[in-house]
């Protein structure tokens, strides 16, 4: 574990330097705080519930391919896919650099997938949803998911952007979170009301609304909790939370696991 931490940051190193004119200071800041301790923490959330051992998993949102890498240590083939060239060349650039052979990746949003029907028997999808028209982007997931296949995503509810208004959380120079935090409930609006999105939107979406459209679109077994507190494999330690699952009352960052028992999504 120590020699592949040794190389992660070697690579890491390499790679950046290779994209230092492309990377704004928020991104800067997000790439030391997802690749800083290196890639075990994101290991033993992955096993916690249960995507290990799987024949093809995607990697839906990818973004700088912290849980692609990880992902691709444990299952046999894994797809990742980002809708900014940015950041999947910089995955593309570290995953050669690491020489890692199961890992392939694609530019492409998360609401019209470059993959066949029924191509994966798993799907991760970590931070990127709800930065979507997320209907749409479910029954994208579920096309490509196999039956009895496993899907994880997880979004935001009302509390975390509560938390972005009062903390300003993670504030650069080219990301302000309050910003974030008061267009979101304009945008939550519109989408809502007026099935309008535009890229750039941030949208709150409750648990019992989720867990609702997963339901229709034919899965089951849905477990709901804290963001980084479902965990299925006893064997695993106690997995932990990145983000809070809950501010002042008011759901945060949540997550939820489900199993593909049919597809209603035509």
């Amino acid at each position: 574990m120590e020699n592949m931490t040794l190389n992660l940051k070697t690579a890491l190193a390499k790679v950046q330097s290779m994209s230092r004119q492309s990377i704004g200071h928020n991104d800067e800041m997000f790439l030391q705080r997802i690749y800083g301790e290196g890639l075990n923490k994101y290991t033993e959330r992955l096993r916690a519930i249960g995507f290990a051992g799987h024949e093809h998993v995607l990697d839906a949102g990818c973004g700088f391919g912290q849980w692609s890498l990880a992902l691709a240590g444990m299952n046999q083939k894994v797809s990742a896919c980002d809708i900014s060239p940015l950041r999947v060349d910089f995955l593309g650039n570290l995953a050669r650099e690491l020489a890692v052979p199961n890992l392939d990746f694609r530019l492409s949003g998360i609401d019209e997938l470059p993959y066949a029907d029924d191509s994966f028997d798993a799907i991760f999808c970590y931070g990127v949803v709800f930065l979507t028209p997320w209907r749409k982007s479910l029954m994208e997931l579920t096309r490509v998911l196999k039956l009895g296949g496993t899907l994880y995503v997880n979004a935001n509810g009302l509390g975390w952007y509560m938390f972005l208004w009062q903390e300003e959380h993670n504030k650069a120079d080219d990301f302000d979170p309050k910003a974030i935090a008061a267009r979101t409930f304009t945008d939550t609006l519109r989408y809502d009301r007026e099935n309008v999105f535009e890229p750039g939107m941030n949208l709150i979406i409750e648990p019992s609304v989720l867990e609702g459209e997963l339901q229709k679109l034919g899965f089951s077994a849905i477990n709901s909790s804290g963001e980084g507190c479902i965990h299925i494999d006893p064997s695993t330690p106690t997995p932990n939370p990145f983000f809070k699952g809950d501010y002042k009352g008011q759901i945060g960052v949540y997550e939820i696991l489900a199993t593909l028992g049919n597809k209603h999504y035509e």
